[in-house]
């Protein structure tokens, strides 16, 4: 009966060791980055459609350019995100939909921590991973957002591709407004007047082409900061 008991103990106190290993191993991953979060693939046409402003072809040095600053845009979405203004459209009161965004902080593209690998060409232009390594502050900030009060939320941006080189960041930032709008349709019930908060890039988005459109899908944290709503009489 002793030895039974001791067996029990015994295999009680190894469950409890795994439990904390477990533990542990979870509050680890969450106080780190994944190590290929600001490791992402960027690209830039070299035949953009003509009449948008872009050179064309588009030369080679140019293409690289535009990408090390879609990089550093994007990147510094992540780390610093935007603060945004956001007006639902209202058909009864004739109200037009409206949203701002202003960044908080931006990476530069000769920033040594900023590096892109090698490039490679294919019919419709140059594709390259770029890279940078965050300083410890900024993994701290990226990974605040992962905890109250910031919520998750999706949306799919389009932009007309008659933009060029600068339809990229149009659909990040209507993908941007449709994510925002998405989180505040579940958070209000009534549509408000005015919005206002911040909202941060949870990873890279993707960038493509559909049907004329160059299309991005985002992931999104929000901070909402201010509700303002229509009165009632």
């Amino acid at each position: 009966m002793v030895q039974r008991q001791f067996a029990l103990s015994r295999r009680a106190g190894l469950l409890t060791v795994a439990g904390l290993v477990l533990a542990g191993l979870a509050l680890q991953a969450q106080s780190s980055l994944p190590s290929d979060l600001f490791d992402a693939q960027f690209g830039a046409e070299s035949e953009p459609v003509s009449g948008s402003g872009d050179p064309w072809p588009v030369p080679r040095d140019e293409r690289s350019r535009r990408i090390m600053d879609e990089a550093a845009w994007v990147y510094s979405g992540m780390i610093w995100g935007f603060q945004f203004s956001y007006t639902p459209y209202d058909k009864l009161r004739g109200i037009p939909e409206r949203f701002d965004l202003v960044s908080l902080g931006s990476l530069k593209t000769d920033d040594p921590r900023l590096t892109m690998g090698a490039s490679r060409e294919d019919s419709t232009g140059s594709i390259a991973f770029v890279r940078y390594s965050p300083i410890p502050e900024e993994e701290a900030r990226v990974l605040s957002y992962g905890a109250e009060p910031w919520r998750s939320s999706q949306g799919i941006g389009r932009a007309d591709y008659l933009l060029g080189s600068s339809g990229h960041r149009a659909a990040y930032e209507d993908g941007l407004r449709v994510a925002v709008r998405s989180l505040l349709q579940l958070l209000e019930p009534n549509k408000p007047r005015l919005v206002r908060g911040r909202v941060v890039f949870e990873r890279v988005p993707t960038m493509g082409l559909i049907d004329g459109f160059y299309t991005s899908q985002v992931r999104v944290r929000v901070e909402v900061s201010e509700i303002l709503r229509y009165e009632v009489y």
